[in-house]
């Protein structure tokens, strides 16, 4: 079966193609698509170890989809888009109504639709891409894969929110949470390189940001809630903070719910706070040099993963591995560092040199570390493809 996966975001699109027979599993290329809609956009493929690099000025979501397909097809491993079996597609927000790996119809659709404003970075391409591939291949499978399915094991009194039961019902407002693949990806991981860790704690640490309990390979617990813009700090988003903000500022600001959304997902977090960047080796750069405002940015960013770290440990009775992953917890060992800087009372103990050195699958703990400490760089197209192909699976043995 070959399946094309899909990640659609704001700005940019990553697609893998994959071969997957049984237990088999072979990626034939990558590329992503960076600065769409600009004039430096790039289109960039790799297949079997050799990159091409393709400058796209001002190329448009729609666009690209279609300029992937031609590369695939033109100058990629397959002949002809017929050779395609399924197109998988990362999703994001479908509340309570589209939460698990389905194929996708027009209730999914709806839902995605239904979450767009208070997802508004990713549902909107996603469903571009939906529409689109209606259209390029109408007879093809298309298969959503959702980051909330794998905290469906999240127990209920983790999920709940203290709000009025008839519109937690009529909305389905609970803990959904996020980053869904990339945490499957680290539980499965560790199963392999650390067998005997059955509490693990995954920080997927990014732009985006979420951090996640493990128990026995299953979601327990997940720093993101109803949508990805909750829990710790993130590069242009707030993370959690006093709900009662924002009605406040409704009424001193004489603020919509739209310059709100503005807001909240575009001019806070790391930005927010340093007044600079959200680029968190942009935010260590100027703190060297003294800009106290990038500093205190950085500061509250280790804080609230410190705090989660612990908070996760304690509700797991203890935490056998702790996992790095996203652009930053794979590729920053300073964020790394200050992060397990006195946690010996959770049985975090580093190893500095080898932290220091770390940009691949690693364990940078100490041998003296009660609990391991790892860098493993995630893989979400490999799970999209794993999941839409198990789920394909399952659909035809159950027909």
């Amino acid at each position: 079966m070959i399946i094309l996966c899909l990640n659609c975001g704001g700005s940019s699109i990553k697609y893998e193609v994959f071969q997957i027979h049984s237990n088999e599993e072979l990626s034939l290329c990558r590329g992503t698509i960076k600065r769409l809609e600009r004039d430096d956009a790039t289109l960039t493929q790799w297949q079997r170890g050799k990159k091409q690099e393709i400058h796209v000025p001002g190329t448009s979501h729609e666009q690209g989809l279609s300029l992937i397909i031609q590369t695939l097809t033109n100058n990629g491993p397959l002949k002809g888009i017929q050779e395609i079996d399924a197109v998988a597609i990362k999703l994001i927000n479908g509340g309570k109504k589209a939460s698990q790996t389905t194929l996708i119809n027009d209730e999914v659709v709806a839902a995605l639709e239904e979450f767009s404003n208070i997802t508004g970075v990713h549902n909107p391409p996603a469903l571009m891409a939906i529409q689109a591939f209606r259209r390029i291949l109408p007879s093809t499978p298309l298969v959503g894969v959702f980051e909330t399915t794998f905290h469906l094991t999240v127990p209920p009194s983790h999920r709940a929110y203290g709000l009025p039961s008839k519109l937690v019902q009529k909305y389905g407002i609970e803990k959904l949470g996020f980053h869904g693949n990339s945490h499957r990806f680290i539980a499965e991981r560790l199963k392999t390189v650390s067998p005997h860790s059955s509490k693990i704690i995954s920080c997927h640490l990014g732009s985006g940001c979420s951090i996640c309990a493990i128990r026995d390979g299953k979601s327990f617990d997940i720093t993101s809630g109803f949508t990805p813009q909750s829990g710790t700090i993130m590069s242009t988003r707030p993370g959690d903070f006093d709900a009662q903000v924002i009605t406040y500022l409704q009424e001193k600001e004489h603020m919509s719910w739209e310059e709100i959304n503005h807001v909240l997902l575009n001019q806070s977090g790391l930005l927010g706070i340093s007044g600079m960047s959200g680029e968190m080796w942009e935010l260590e750069k100027a703190m060297r040099i003294g800009n106290d405002r990038c500093r205190l940015a950085i500061e509250v960013f280790i804080y609230q993963v410190k705090k989660a770290l612990g908070a996760f440990t304690a509700i797991m009775n203890g935490v056998d591995a702790v996992s790095f992953t996203g652009g930053i917890g794979e590729n920053d060992p300073f964020i790394r560092k200050e992060i397990c800087h006195q946690m010996e009372s959770i049985g975090l103990i580093l190893d500095h040199e080898v932290n220091t050195k770390a940009r691949k699958e690693t364990r940078i703990s100490s041998l003296s570390s009660p609990a391991e400490i790892w860098v493993i760089p995630t893989n979400e197209e490999l799970m999209v493809a794993r999941e839409a192909s198990k789920f394909l699976k399952d659909s035809k043995e159950c027909i």
